[in-house]
């Protein structure tokens, strides 16, 4: 099998547009505050009080919480299926692979994975995982050893549940 080369692969938002709206303004204006304090003290002159931010921390703030909106508004979860492998990652970290023959049963997952799992992202519940995106249906993965079920969420169900069933086969 040539390489980049899978049966299944879905590239799909973490988080509905509003919500990414919503927490890209909130860093935003987080980051707005430090880059004022570091501007006042440094360039302005401004007096500060005994208990400031001193400007090099109002810095690595600004520049912290800048990297973070970027990374926060370019997140995506990404599933793939190869001849043998099950890869789920979750933009630059977390990438996990999961064996096919160790699978021992694939279902449409029924309920509401953001409402169940309590949000967006990699999401550790009781007795299973997710990978939990904007997209509205799930397929459940149970395994052979024990572990975890894994929940994933998927804009086409069926069409992961067959790559996975035809794959490990």
């Amino acid at each position: 099998m040539p390489k980049n080369k899978y049966r299944y692969q879905e590239i799909q938002p973490m988080m509905p547009p509003k919500m990414i709206a919503a927490a890209i303004v909130l860093l935003v204006i987080v980051m707005g505050l430090f880059g004022y304090m570091y501007i006042a003290q440094e360039f302005l002159e401004q007096p500060v009080g005994e208990n400031a931010l001193p400007a090099t921390w109002a810095l690595v703030i600004f520049v912290g919480t800048a990297l973070l909106t970027y990374y926060v508004s370019r997140l995506k979860i990404t599933t793939r299926v190869s001849n043998d492998t099950l890869t789920m990652s979750l933009g630059v970290i977390g990438k996990r692979k999961f064996p096919l023959d160790s699978i021992s049963s694939i279902e449409v997952y029924e309920g509401n994975p953001a409402a169940d799992f309590l949000g967006y992202g990699y999401r550790i519940a009781i007795k299973q995982t997710g990978y939990i995106g904007r997209a509205p249906d799930a397929v459940k993965i149970e395994f052979m050893n024990g572990q975890r079920a894994l929940v994933v969420t998927t804009d086409s169900p069926q069409k992961l549940k067959q790559s996975l069933t035809e794959s490990s086969s």
